[in-house]
């Protein structure tokens, strides 16, 4: 098990990137306090792209510690805002010109071509990775993976979140056999592991799902 940094684990670990190709990073509203405002839990605040990953996360913060963000009347709290990632690469070219083709197409009703672009985002991620999210530190959970191959865990507030890459699976279908878990796919949103309010997210590379248990007090 190695502990990695920030730095370490969006140019290290995270799978690389083509020409083409380009992480989607965000400011999320993303607490139980937000939803018991009425927010909704996942709300995007604020999107950045094709920039470098380190410096994109930069922005991000400065822009989390230096602006106030107000949504349907509600003030968000600073310890509310996360900073995410879509898990795997998006291929911005491609989600560029299905924009354009659309926009083109719905021209006469006068489209937002910010929509456009920001709901054909997620058609096109090059789907390398599956996240399970493991909301509880139940060994007996952690245990049923035990014949996998897993890459990294991030923990989480209540749990962990731990990644299969596509090519180390014989079989994908036997995460979505797993009892207890949420198998997210293509467009699964992953925590940048930096301070986030509440709690601070913490990357390790593994080999082995057994090491999970160290995590565990």
């Amino acid at each position: 098990m190695r502990k990695l940094t920030t730095e370490e684990y969006l140019n290290e670990y995270l799978p690389k990137l083509n020409e083409k190709e380009s992480y989607l990073f965000y400011l999320i509203s993303r607490d139980r306090e937000a939803k018991e405002q009425g927010l909704k839990i996942d709300k995007v605040l604020y999107r950045v792209w094709n920039v470098e990953t380190l410096k994109a996360v930069k922005i991000l913060l400065s822009i989390r510690d230096n602006v106030e963000f107000e949504v349907r009347g509600i003030k968000i709290r600073k310890e509310w805002i996360k900073v995410m990632h879509v898990l795997n690469p998006v291929n911005m070219s491609k989600a560029s010109k299905d924009t354009v083709v659309r926009y083109m197409q719905e021209c006469e009703r006068k489209p937002d071509i910010s929509k456009i672009f920001f709901s054909e985002l997620p058609r096109h991620i090059d789907f390398k990775i599956f996240m399970v999210d493991v909301d509880s530190k139940d060994r007996k959970i952690i245990e049923q993976m035990k014949d996998l191959k897993p890459r990294l865990v991030m923990t989480t507030r209540r749990g962990f979140h731990i990644h299969f890459w596509k090519e180390d699976l014989e079989d994908p279908q036997i995460l979505f056999r797993l009892k207890d878990v949420e198998v997210k796919t293509r467009d699964s949103i992953e925590y940048v592991p930096i301070s986030q309010g509440k709690f601070t997210p913490e990357a390790y590379e593994i080999i082995d799902i057994e090491e999970i248990n160290n995590l565990i007090s």
